[in-house]
């Protein structure tokens, strides 16, 4: 954010750092959004496979994979908005997106699974 703009080079040299600097901003949180996505995968077959003294753990375990995803988007998202390269930003957001809707949705059915085997008595 420090580098000069005092010419017209320097703007220009500026604005290829800080794109690259940003796409580089994206790499982490976004694989952070896949490990999470692996790990909610792994919770669903603890919850159809697993020890049910442990089933608890699935329910935590997801619930904390499903904040830690949203909290990479985050991430990610703040990175994408200041890009100023759109097809790179149409891919890393659909990509984003995409793990959003349907590993949040798979968690909170996890959970909802979980959670009902409490209530079942």
């Amino acid at each position: 954010y420090g580098m000069p703009t005092d010419t017209d080079e320097r703007h220009a040299e500026k604005a290829r750092v800080m794109e690259a600097a940003l796409k580089n901003a994206c790499d982490v949180p976004l694989e952070i959004m896949r490990k999470c996505c692996e790990a909610i995968d792994t919770q669903a077959q603890f919850a159809k496979k697993g020890a049910a003294i442990a089933i608890s753990d699935v329910g935590c375990g997801v619930v904390c994979c499903k904040a830690a995803l949203q909290a990479a988007s985050l991430n990610v998202f703040i990175n994408t908005k200041a890009m100023s390269d759109r097809e790179a930003v149409a891919r890393i957001n659909t990509e984003a997106n995409g793990l959003l809707d349907i590993y949040t949705a798979k968690s909170d059915e996890i959970f909802s699974a979980v959670a009902a085997r409490f209530k079942e008595g």
